[in-house]
């Protein structure tokens, strides 16, 4: 330890050395660091606008803030004990009414609901100095506990509630927090513009946006210490409020560890690849990385991670139905990537109309599943447990995987983020990707390959279920509508079906001697699946405009490829499964039609692909530094990357593929030029060949 500790100083001694002189010469201290690298990379003002315009019409449908519902449940990292209990918060916050309705909870203690108003920059675990208020006491009748206040109209005016908390009586939230809700994002900026600033959130950190104050000694260590922190790169002018939420997002998703083993989210959303990861990414990382801190924490190397199954598969281990007896209870997942969280890809299925709340509260789905989990998150639509909502998804992420021990306790493990970090998370989430699902009936006469073409038209025959015949009929837009995630019967849902992939033999994780991979129950922690594991099977719907430059396929990676994936839905699995496969009377595609199907998949996603890489290389444009404009480049390559390897894959549209590799060129000469001008040639030169290459897929 001395040897390693005198070389790793003898190091840092060498570094500093180095680093005095040009320290001196700049002028300007260390610990500011130039504000222009604090930008947005693939995210986008527009994107996040136009996912805030669908929630926003959605919520004033409802009856806006006359009737703002607030889902009630344990709370993954945050309550206090472990409860199925689960209700609803309704506020009329014009009126100043409150009702709050609970199932589950024991008729033999009593019960007390609190909101609370954090402190800007604090902690969401609550600290003394957060306003907190004692709402009432819950009263039994029958199953429910219910709780009637009229606090006034005056009250939410002032009092920006976060959260609402179910406590045992005689309890204040810092001592036990049973049961709790929290407001969303996308309400808090609404509430933000009926204030007359909108964006302006009441609790955003304004630590964040000061200047790095850690010390240069810290600094020095960093810059020699592998970390999972991704480009911290550039969108010129965030001047606005949102956009500054989303460029601190970005730069919190990418580099927050939250005093944890060092992990980010970027450990395994890694920006240049697709917001995901997969084994041959894995390939190339440093040992140190810390992806594999169960390789090299001892306190992490049991039950923490399978290092066999996550390098040869990219699987990741997740204790997504608890934390007890983490040596059985687990299951292994791939990592979904995170691009076009849009509205209709994060909506329940509605309720079974007059259905009665189960006793845990929770309403029943017409999909099979419950409300809550309130979004589809994860790959089994629960990824969130409790009320389930992108916003707890953050915070159950940190406590599944940032943690030093398995203990799991903040502080000491890992901190909590504060409800500032938390809105700008989901900022930078909510602004990634494509804005809006396509029209692929309308598209189908403009794709210039015949394949492709025919791959639009399977990819919507609905067969004898429609009234036509089953023969070419994929039947795939009933489940990914326009290639979303949005349901043909529930349309702008996301439902969950059981499509039986873990009834699938020979599975690869399955083939490794010596190593466990217990059955995925997927949906719920109840029951036990007719696969296996505890969940009722089924799992969410997946995008798939995303998907060919996304794989591995499904929740287990089971399928290499995407001529694979669509091959799936000719399985006997499939075409047995317990939740879907029957119903629509089987799939029976030939080759050459899986090949289509395939074939448009692959178009649809290098035509995304085109869409980010010119976006990225518009505002290399506009890059301020040769800093920004270098990493606006290196993402739009890893696009254009993307799209070449995705079309060579299925041997389509050689020509584009031939301008796609002109356009990297002049993406990567752009990003490593110091001159202004010459950037702008050069960006120029790109887009053009962006131009040639989408104009052989796709006529304007």
């Amino acid at each position: 330890m001395k040897i390693k500790a005198l070389k790793l100083l003898t190091l840092v001694c060498l570094l500093i050395a180095c680093a005095l002189p040009v320290l001196f010469l700049s002028g300007r201290a260390s610990s500011e660091p130039d504000p222009s690298l604090a930008g947005i990379g693939l995210g986008s003002l527009e994107t996040f606008n136009t996912n805030y315009k669908a929630w926003e019409a959605e919520y004033l449908k409802k009856g806006g803030d006359q009737n703002m519902v607030l889902a009630m449940g344990w709370f993954k990292g945050l309550s206090t004990g472990n409860s199925y209990a689960s209700g609803l918060a309704k506020f009329n916050l014009v009126e100043g009414n409150v009702s709050v309705a609970i199932n589950g909870l024991s008729k033999d203690e009593g019960w007390d609901v609190w909101l609370v108003d954090s402190a800007a920059g604090r902690s969401i675990s609550l600290e003394s100095d957060d306003n907190m208020w004692r709402l009432g006491s819950l009263k039994h009748e029958g199953k429910v506990a219910t709780l009637i206040a009229s606090p006034g109209k005056d009250v939410f005016k002032t009092f920006d509630m976060d959260l609402v908390i179910v406590t045992k009586a005689g309890k204040n939230p810092i001592e036990d927090r049973t049961l709790i809700g929290t407001t969303s994002l996308f309400h808090r900026v609404y509430r933000s513009g009926q204030r007359g600033q909108f964006g302006v959130l009441a609790d955003a950190d304004p630590a964040r946006t000061e200047p790095d104050k850690r010390g240069f000694f810290q600094r020095m260590i960093d810059t020699i210490s592998p970390t999972a922190s991704a480009q911290i790169g550039p969108v010129p002018n965030a001047t606005t409020p949102l956009q500054q939420s989303i460029a601190r997002g970005r730069l919190s998703f990418f580099n927050e560890t939250f005093n944890g083993n060092g992990r980010t989210c970027g450990t395994c959303h890694r920006e240049n690849g697709n917001l995901t990861i997969d084994a041959e990414f894995i390939d190339d990382l440093p040992p140190n990385d810390p992806l594999f801190v169960a390789e090299f924490v001892p306190a992490l190397a049991n039950n923490f991670e399978n290092p066999v199954l996550m390098r040869k598969f990219g699987l990741i281990l997740e204790n997504a139905d608890g934390f007890d007896n983490p040596a059985s209870n687990f299951v292994m997942r791939g990592v979904p990537h995170t691009l076009a969280l849009l509205q209709n890809t994060l909506t329940p299925v509605g309720p079974v109309p007059g259905a009665t709340p189960n006793p845990d509260g929770s309403i029943p789905s017409q999909d099979g599943t419950t409300t809550p989990p309130n979004e589809r998150t994860g790959w089994g639509g629960d990824g969130a447990p409790g009320t389930g909502t992108l916003r707890e998804f953050i915070i159950g992420a940190i406590v599944q995987h940032y943690p030093k021990t398995l203990n799991r306790q903040a502080p000491g493990d890992f901190r909590m983020p504060t409800t500032g970090e938390l809105d700008d998370l989901e900022a930078f989430q909510k602004s990634l990707g494509r804005r809006a699902d396509l029209n692929l009936a309308a598209m189908q006469p403009k794709f210039k390959n015949e394949v492709v073409k025919k791959g639009v038209e399977i990819f919507n025959n609905g067969g004898s279920v429609l009234g036509g015949s089953d023969a070419g009929a994929g039947k795939c837009f009933f489940c990914h509508l326009n290639a979303g995630g949005s349901d043909f019967f529930f349309p702008g849902q996301n439902a969950n079906f059981n499509t039986n992939v873990e009834g699938l033999p020979a599975q690869p994780a399955d083939l490794v001697p010596g190593q466990l991979n217990p059955q995925d129950g997927g949906f719920g922690r109840n029951g036990i699946s007719p696969t296996g594991g505890f969940g009722n099977g089924s799992f969410n719907t997946p995008v798939l405009v995303e998907a060919a430059d996304t794989g591995p396929f499904f929740h287990n990676n089971s399928i290499e490829t995407i001529e694979g994936a669509v091959d799936f839905y000719n399985s006997t699995a499939f075409n047995t499964s317990p939740g879907f496969g029957a119903l629509i009377g089987g799939i029976k595609l030939e080759a050459t039609e899986v090949v289509a199907v395939a074939a448009l998949l692959r178009v649809i996603n290098v035509l995304e692909n085109e869409r980010s890489a010119r976006d990225l290389i518009d505002r290399i444009k506009i890059a301020t530094s040769q800093a920004q404009a270098k990493e606006l480049a290196d993402l739009a390559v890893a696009e254009i990357d993307d799209a070449i390897e995705v079309l060579e894959g299925g041997g389509l549209h050689r020509p584009a593929q031939k301008d796609f590799a002109k356009a990297r060129g002049n993406a990567q000469k752009a990003g490593s030029l110091a001159n202004a001008s010459q950037r702008i040639t050069e960006a120029n030169k790109a887009l053009a060949n962006l131009t040639t290459a989408k104009d052989d897929i796709i006529d304007p």
